[in-house]
């Protein structure tokens, strides 16, 4: 197996500098480089930098995939516009979701690790599809988090007492960026059906109409809209529009949570695995049913077949005499093939008797040929009874 190791960053915030890019391209001379990008590929080496320093120094989104089975997506968010706290009920530092403060900064760090042979480079989502997730965070979505304590539940990094966190509404079933996140950590789809039910229906508060967003920002008092105006006009804040999204979900009233018992890592992967045996178990019966269905056509094309076989069955001998003429395999399998299922509508019509007459005709006209022969008695072992 060649190696396989992809590398991006991507920078959001701010574009890199002239300087800064001269900086990266100190870390690879092959790497492609631009005021917003950073990719390489590797099939034999490793790359001289490390990801969480060029994370701190450089960038805002940062994948990484390697065909041995290993896979990281990072994300890094201003302090000023995202409350750790958000994230701690879901971190595992492990496989799964892990969290790193810097002075100006938190970096989130979304991590896999499987057996070599398990992943295809190929399917992975891209880097693009993930990189929503980070505004969404950036507005108090924590839905992405949950993902990535659910994949430490997947990887069997937490103990079945654990007591899962709390499940953010508008997860059932992942869609966007979310179902890309869930693939690339490779979640199972039973483990996040069960896990996402429990998810209340999105609110008003997660997904607001414009026609409600448009009474929140009328609601707002004048003098605070033209100094958010002015910041946008400004142009040196590229999250203003998230921090006012969070602002809104904020001050609206909390989903409704129904009322259920917590829920343990035990409990899910129980919970999990019976759904997975029940889908197993209605996919084996539709198959079932299926044969079924396609045998009773067989039949009944073989038996449509037989009834106009007999209708011509003299110009059927002769078909057979004269497949077994061309003294070419595929001649001898046709013939063998037709004989076969003369011998059927002579059974029916209770004619053996002038069935093995005229079989016996055949092996003398053919009796030059061994090869012929053997398999015509192969084949007609059933028929005939010996």
């Amino acid at each position: 197996m060649s190696e396989y190791q992809y590398y991006e960053f991507q920078a959001v915030d701010r574009p890199l500098t002239s300087k800064e890019q001269a900086e990266l391209r100190a870390l690879s001379t092959r790497a492609e480089i631009s005021a917003t990008r950073f990719t390489n590929v590797y099939h034999y080496g490793d790359f001289k930098g490390a990801p969480h320093q060029m994370m701190e120094r450089y960038f805002d989104a940062h994948i990484y995939t390697a065909n041995w089975g290993t896979r990281v997506f990072m994300l890094r968010l201003p302090r000023k516009r995202f409350d750790p706290r958000l994230a701690a009920p879901y971190l595992t530092n492990d496989q799964g979701i892990s969290l790193q403060t810097t002075r100006t900064h938190v970096i989130l760090t979304f991590a896999v690790e499987e057996e070599p042979g398990e992943w295809d480079e190929t399917e992975a989502p891209e880097l693009a599809e993930l990189l929503p997730l980070r505004a969404d965070l950036l507005a108090g979505d924590p839905r992405c988090l949950y993902l990535g304590w659910l994949r430490a539940v997947a990887a069997g990094v937490l103990d079945d007492e654990e007591v899962e966190p709390p499940v953010p509404p508008g997860m059932k079933p992942p869609s966007g960026a979310l179902d890309s996140l869930a693939r690339f950590l490779d979640i199972d789809p039973a483990l996040l059906q069960v896990a996402t039910a429990a998810s209340p229906h999105a609110a008003a508060r997660l997904s607001p109409s414009r026609d409600v967003l448009a009474a929140w920002v009328k609601a707002l008092p004048s003098q605070e809209k033209d100094a958010l105006l002015l910041r946008l006009v400004e142009g040196q804040d590229p999250h203003l529009g998230a921090e006012l999204l969070q602002r809104f979900r904020e001050g609206q009233a909390p989903a409704p949570r129904a009322a259920t018992s917590p829920r343990t890592v035990g409990g899910l992967r129980e919970a999990a695995r019976a759904l997975h045996e029940a889908q197993v178990k209605r996919v084996k019966e539709l198959q079932a049913r299926e044969k079924a269905r396609h045998e009773r056509e067989l039949a009944l094309a073989h038996e449509k077949a037989l009834q106009a076989l007999a209708a011509r069955e003299a110009a059927a001998w002769n078909e057979v005499e004269a497949h077994f003429a061309t003294r070419k395999p595929r001649g001898y399998d046709a013939g063998i093939q037709l004989l076969d299922d003369l011998g059927e509508v002579a059974r029916r019509q209770g004619r053996m008797a002038e069935f093995s007459a005229r079989v016996r005709i055949l092996r003398e006209l053919n009796a030059r040929r061994p090869a012929l022969l053997a398999r015509l008695e192969e084949a007609l072992r059933g028929v005939l009874g010996a």
